[in-house]
């Protein structure tokens, strides 16, 4: 189960767990299956009856705070509330990701996500004050709550981001790099997937890089290298498959998440292979602590 308490001579503890099968769900996807509750009860009844686990990330949180409507993070709630245990928090550290690659002779092993220790500390004391189980209950509405201290921050994360983009593609060494270079196990699973995500950018330099992609890059890159399942964007699930593509035309065993978004009947497509999940046959691929 993702979320557990254990007993230590300090007190009692939690910890997580990333059991299969993964999810991991864009904002526009939390938005959905918040708002539509026939999709709610197959995500649900899915993912608890596999007893899997759905990512959040402190990037899932912040997005509510740029929401008018607190509303919004109510449904939210109610949507996390009904999959607890089954979630895991992560910080989408990758620092402390690429320092486990760096140890593997090859891209085939996959590991859990970081954990987010501070927030599932918050998230586990403050539901502890309210009740005696876990609840989300007013966990979302704290980013609605804080929307402007956080607002702030992540300008600064997505002005950051941009500027350290636009002056890689800037250098034509870089782009030459990057247009001729092609998956290998040279390259961390990371660093490779990263690459590989902002290749359509880097190859045409004028093509304008916006703060909402950057924020779509973190979105995408850790949860498509440590996830069964994950919702994107149109175009950003069109950047997984055509790595997923490049890779599949070389030697390397370097698995991914499957990826949807909304276009081709995505959502049921990914409902239904959820549904159809095999844990037998998909052990092989499980990321590992």
């Amino acid at each position: 189960m993702p979320i557990t308490f254990f007993d230590a001579p300090d007190g009692t503890h939690a910890r997580q767990s990333f059991d299969s099968p993964t999810v991991y769900l864009d904002h526009w996807a939390i938005r959905l299956f918040s708002e539509k509750l026939d999709l709610q009860d197959r995500f649900v009844y899915s993912l608890l009856a596999k007893a899997g686990t759905l990512l959040l990330s402190h990037i899932s949180f912040s997005e509510f705070a740029a929401l008018s409507d607190a509303r919004h993070c109510d449904q939210a709630e109610a949507f996390f509330e009904r999959l607890l245990p089954n979630i895991y928090l992560t910080d989408f550290a990758f620092d402390k990701l690429l320092q486990k690659e760096r140890d593997e002779p090859n891209n085939a092993k996959r590991f859990w996500p970081p954990a987010d220790l501070p927030q599932l500390k918050l998230f586990v004391e403050r539901a502890g004050r309210q009740s005696s189980r876990l609840t989300m209950r007013g966990f979302v509405a704290l980013t609605h709550e804080t929307r402007y201290q956080i607002s702030e921050s992540t300008k600064v994360l997505k002005r950051t981001l941009v500027e350290g983009f636009t002056a890689a593609r800037n250098e034509a060494e870089y782009v030459a790099k990057a247009r001729r270079i092609y998956p290998s196990d040279k390259r961390l699973r990371t660093l490779l997937i990263l690459g590989e995500l902002m290749r359509s950018f880097n190859l045409d330099p004028n093509a304008p890089i916006t703060e909402n992609d950057v924020i779509d890059l973190l979105h995408a890159a850790m949860p498509v290298n440590c996830c069964y399942f994950v919702l994107l964007d149109g175009p950003w699930a069109e950047r997984v498959e055509k790595m997923r593509h490049r890779v599949s035309k070389t030697a390397m065993e370097m698995p991914i998440a499957s990826c949807f978004s909304q276009r081709n009947n995505g959502v049921e497509n990914f409902l239904a292979a959820l549904e159809n999940f095999d844990r037998v046959a998909s052990e092989r691929y499980a990321a590992v602590p």
